[in-house]
């Protein structure tokens, strides 16, 4: 998805979720090297720091984890360098550093905002819409953000509230 996306939109900023980064991190070292990690807190600091890489720069990223390594080989932690294996592979190759470090730019570290506005979209939808329900909903929820934008820019920050008319 990620070349994907670069291909059609040559500018765009691709940061991965945090939280999505630290679930699979997690997941892994319970089928690989739980009871290490819980039983030697030397691994279990290891452990931690391997998940804060995100916040890490990423020029100390590749020796941190070659010292990590180099420990577990020597006091043979078999299970932690099976994790330490799937972390080179995953995120030192698979995926670019960028995608997924955050030094000096932590704007947004989840994608909570993108999986809010996909809620609310399942909500707008009953059922799987067309592609063009789907654009048109699309660009009727850009014209109202760009509304409530241009309110608030204004200083307009409630909605005027509906009156009740009784027709008595």
């Amino acid at each position: 998805v990620t070349n994907a996306a670069i291909k059609i939109f040559p500018n765009i900023t691709i940061k991965y979720c945090v939280w999505h980064y630290k679930r699979s991190l997690e997941v892994q070292k319970n089928r690989l090297c739980y009871n290490e990690v819980e039983s030697n807190h030397k691994i279990y600091l290891f452990y931690k720091t391997i998940t804060n890489f995100p916040f890490i720069n990423p020029e100390y990223i590749f020796d941190i984890y070659n010292y990590i390594k180099i420990i577990c080989q020597i006091y043979n932690y078999f299970h932690f360098l099976n994790f330490l294996e799937y972390f080179n592979k995953t995120y030192l190759y698979k995926y670019d550093i960028q995608y997924w470090n955050y030094y000096n730019d932590i704007n947004h570290i989840t994608n909570n905002a993108s999986e809010s506005f996909n809620n609310y979209l399942k909500k707008l939808f009953y059922k799987k819409p067309s592609f063009f329900e789907l654009i048109y909903h699309l660009k009727r929820e850009e014209s109202l953000s760009y509304y409530n934008y241009e309110r608030k820019i204004e200083g307009v920050w409630k909605k005027k509230k509906k009156k009740n008319i009784n027709k008595n």
